[in-house]
């Protein structure tokens, strides 16, 4: 996959604030909104297996990635790909580094792109209606909600984004759609909450012979 997509497409951007809440009595779609956020405010940390699958609007192409993704508030994850090729992309809460042991190269970057997405969304760290409009689609299965988030202003790499929640408002899968077509889908099972992860994980240590290039 190419870096952009890998970059791009993994927990509501880095560059979102936090804004006041919305007046009146929510909608259905704007309760879950504010339920998924004050859910997802008491975990700490949490790990889970994911499953990405990625797919090009352009090529029609789909890439489907799997592996285990680590995260501890505010801002650390780690995210260790293992099929079908080993990768990492990490952040102590500053710095995100890109590493694919194969091309012997780390990319640094201060930014996360829509990886971001699914990471911030599990962390529990946005005002979603600040920034997004919501509304409720069709639920894809028995005991899950779909919620879409719809950008307030115009942006490339962010279209849409659907959530699918469970009846414990626990994020279960988000898929992110940007203006070009490309889509990613996060699928996350074995979730672990609050279970004490150590600081040391969201350290990267680039490796001796490693080229590094900023992103």
């Amino acid at each position: 996959m190419e870096l952009v997509a890998a970059l791009g497409l993994t927990g509501v951007v880095l560059s979102l604030v936090s804004g006041p809440l919305a007046a009146g009595t929510p909608g259905p779609a704007e309760a879950l909104a504010r339920r998924i956020e004050q859910r997802h405010q008491r975990v700490a940390d949490l790990t889970a297996r994911f499953v990405q699958t990625y797919r090009s609007g352009l090529l029609s192409q789909e890439l489907v990635e799997r592996g285990v993704v680590s995260l501890k508030r505010p801002g650390r994850m780690l995210w260790e790909y293992r099929e079908p090729e080993k990768k990492t992309f990490v952040s102590d809460g500053t710095t995100f580094y890109f590493y694919v042991p194969a091309d012997h190269q780390v990319i640094v970057r201060e930014q996360a792109g829509q990886r971001g997405i699914p990471a911030l969304l599990l962390s529990g760290r946005e005002d979603l209606l600040h920034d997004f409009d919501a509304s409720l689609e069709p639920p894809p299965a028995p005991n899950v909600q779909r919620l879409r988030l719809t950008p307030k202003k115009a942006d490339p790499e962010v279209e849409r984004v659907f959530l699918d929640v469970d009846q414990a408002d626990r994020i279960r899968a988000v898929r992110v759609r940007d203006a070009q077509g490309n889509e990613s889908r996060f699928e996350f099972t074995d979730i672990r909450e609050n279970v004490g992860l150590s600081d040391r994980i969201f350290h990267f240590e680039v490796p001796p012979g490693v080229e590094v290039v900023s992103g």
